[in-house]
């Protein structure tokens, strides 16, 4: 087909629009999976000092289970793969939140664990000189300094890249947090004026949470009052059930709870708990109620 081409700036936004829409239906098979590194480290325990270990440590410092930085033994690299009591305890936090058996060293069912597809947002903030080791176990919990709304009328917009296909079951979710809160959501065209901003991204896209393989979850977003919403634009992504692809209003209903200022949750039935398969639906479960209402009985 011949396409008049009015200009080259008008070109290249044509020729990314349809990259973009390539990228939406391909299969996540095209990509490496980047834990290959738990393979070697099936049983290690605290005193082991195995390659990988680096990674492991890295991995829970991203999901907030410890604090890589302050590690002393990574100063010096022959240290790095150690197995310490940081790790140990980092590692035992990590099995009582998905309510695992808390062995403290790395057995096959944690591991599988780490395997399955997430949200991108860390389940707990990174631990600083305040923050105790562990948290006291909870169902819903709320985001860092607890950030709220202070007004029941929220905006939202899609950006350029969001489908026509995916706009239908993330405005689903949009009505399903308005029939359990206060919440009255409203489409504006201006996209850079509405608080609530669906976009779809790759790679480093500038905002510190790179799409960089299966690792670094699907999807993530920005608490109130910044309202992004970012999906991994290489996911196999479904507008209406299949079983082998993502359910977009399952996932976006996720990350209109973390924009509204809920964290996650460790009952496995709620919308709010980190991991979801593929031809999972979910809706809003009690939990997922009762701690939006919770995070805002004091302002609505």
């Amino acid at each position: 087909m011949t396409i008049q081409v009015f200009s080259s700036i008008f070109f290249l936004l044509c020729l990314h629009t349809l990259i973009v829409k390539a990228h939406l239906h391909e299969s996540n098979n095209n990509f490496s999976t980047p834990f290959d590194f738990l393979n070697r480290l099936s049983g290690v325990a605290k005193g082991d000092n195995v390659k990988g270990v680096r990674e492991l440590k890295n991995y829970l410092s991203s999901l907030g289970y410890l604090n890589h930085d302050s590690y002393p033994n990574d100063k010096n690299k022959e240290h790095e793969n150690i197995f310490d009591d940081s790790l140990e305890i980092a590692l035992k936090k990590y099995q009582e939140f998905y309510d695992l058996n808390i062995t403290g060293f790395l057995d096959p069912i944690t591991i599988t664990k780490m395997r399955q597809p997430r949200c991108g947002m860390p389940d707990f903030f990174i631990p600083n000189k305040t923050t105790p080791p562990f948290h006291t176990r909870s169902y819903y919990t709320f985001l860092r300094d607890s950030p709220k709304w202070y007004k029941k009328n929220l905006s939202y917009s899609f950006d350029w890249n969001v489908l026509e296909g995916a706009k239908q079951p993330l405005e689903h979710a949009l009505k399903q947090w308005a029939s359990a809160t206060p919440f009255k959501f409203h489409y504006v065209k201006i996209f850079r004026k509405a608080d609530i901003k669906f976009s779809f991204m790759s790679g480093d896209h500038d905002d510190g949470y790179p799409f960089v393989g299966s690792s670094t979850g699907m999807a993530h977003s920005f608490p109130p009052p910044d309202g992004r919403i970012h999906f991994d634009v290489h996911r196999k992504w479904a507008w209406v059930h299949k079983k082998n692809a993502y359910d977009m209003q399952t996932v976006g209903l996720h990350e209109l709870g973390h924009a509204l200022g809920l964290d996650h949750s460790t009952i496995f039935k709620a919308v709010m708990y980190p991991i979801i398969y593929p031809g999972e639906r979910k809706g809003l479960h009690k939990d997922d109620i009762d701690g939006i209402k919770a995070l805002y009985k004091k302002i609505f």
